[in-house]
């Protein structure tokens, strides 16, 4: 794990972490063989074998942007000629107090790269979904878990005890075979909850009325602004509150990070 990662970055915990992942990858020979790759694949197939007319739901863990980032070389080489290490490896066990601003430039490009790598690998999912013709009935939805910190708040990687915007605003993309509604951009308030109400919704079940979400699809057609007052987000000891003026998260155990509580009025210091 020495060959991947500047020495200032290097602790006990990273090698083990990295001993593991090489040995989990050193099989690995092409392109193919990225989980991310392998997730997308696995993914076509399921769908030339089984969209026989018939409804179905397929839900795709797509493992990136995940550290460490290490995306295939020719994704790396699309924001920078070269890196400080044939295989630059920054991942898990990685203490922030260690990372340097220096450091940075490289971490934010392996990440870029990696997403990019996602990214061509969804294309290609689509562009099967295109061939099969399912586009005109299927609803396709693109979401995470968690976002990441690329240096803001001096961290990288999404740092649980530091609940900010980097980590609790996530990407939702929702594509519809009703066109009425492309390329609409919604800057009401809807958090995980609400997801399976509305695919219930969207599907003309209507039996979601006891679940503590609600159908983020009506703030599309225009019938509500936003489905909630405050979005909230909890992870171990620690909580966050999210509105659209105010971002407030408490950071109860890790005390190396130096905060206490702390508010963002997001009108002035978005």
């Amino acid at each position: 794990p020495k060959k991947h990662m500047p020495a200032h970055l290097w602790n006990q915990r990273y090698d083990a972490n990295m001993r593991q992942y090489l040995m989990n990858t050193q099989d690995r020979k092409s392109q193919e063989d990225y989980f991310c790759a392998q997730s997308c694949g696995a993914a076509v197939d399921w769908l030339g074998q089984n969209a026989n007319g018939n409804p179905f739901m397929l839900w795709i863990d797509m493992f990136d942007p995940h550290e460490p980032w290490d995306a295939p070389e020719r994704f790396q080489k699309m924001y920078r000629d070269e890196y400080p290490y044939e295989r630059y490896l920054f991942g898990y066990g990685v203490r922030n107090a260690d990372i340097r601003p220096d450091d940075l430039p490289v971490i934010r490009d392996l990440y870029a790269a990696e997403v990019t790598f996602s990214d061509y690998c969804i294309g290609r999912l689509l562009k099967r979904v295109e061939q099969l013709g399912l586009m005109d009935n299927t609803i396709i939805v693109f979401s995470t878990d968690h976002g990441t910190h690329l240096g803001e708040e001096g961290c990288v990687q999404k740092t649980p005890g530091l609940l900010n915007a980097c980590v609790t605003r996530i990407p939702l993309i929702i594509k519809h075979p009703d066109k009425r509604f492309a390329a609409k951009r919604i800057d009401g308030l809807v958090g995980a909850v609400d997801f399976m109400p509305t695919f219930l919704a969207l599907l003309g079940i209507d039996d979601y009325k006891n679940m503590d979400g609600g159908n983020m699809w009506k703030l599309v057609t225009g019938q509500v602004p936003s489905l909630h007052e405050n979005v909230y987000t909890v992870f171990n000891k620690f909580g966050a509150i999210h509105n659209l003026d105010w971002h407030y998260f408490q950071n109860v155990a890790s005390k190396s990070l130096g905060k206490g509580p702390c508010l963002y009025n997001l009108r002035t210091d978005p």
